[in-house]
């Protein structure tokens, strides 16, 4: 199968996953690989005919999007640089969740156009 678990078009002198997790609060992040984690189980194997090599490959994306979840989180507890951690990091998007959704509202007023 052709198709790679982390290509290497996406390195570069930065990798584009460093590059975005840059720019981006820990929410962000945390809710980004827990996106990426969610779509390739959800979709296993549904690429390349069902097989399972594909499901495989799939799978395999999921866990690499796992680990660098489990480093990021690691990273937040050991660098302590997560202000006001909640003690469960699961609320911290139920807390946030009306913020996101009037934000994606905006968004999409701004978007339409009538």
């Amino acid at each position: 199968m052709a198709e790679q678990i982390n290509p290497d078009h996406y390195k570069k002198d930065i990798e584009t996953i460093d590059a975005i997790t840059s720019q981006l609060s820990p929410m962000e992040n945390i809710g980004g690989l827990r996106w990426q984690i969610l779509k390739y189980v959800m979709r296993m194997g549904d690429k390349h005919g069902g097989t399972i090599d594909a499901c495989l490959m799939d799978i395999g994306k999921a866990e690499w999007y796992i680990n660098r979840l489990i480093k990021y989180l690691n990273d937040l507890k050991e660098d302590k640089s997560f202000i006001d951690t909640p003690t469960n990091v699961a609320e911290l998007f139920k807390e946030k969740k009306w913020k996101m959704e009037m934000a994606q509202y905006t968004f999409l007023k701004l978007s339409i156009k009538f």
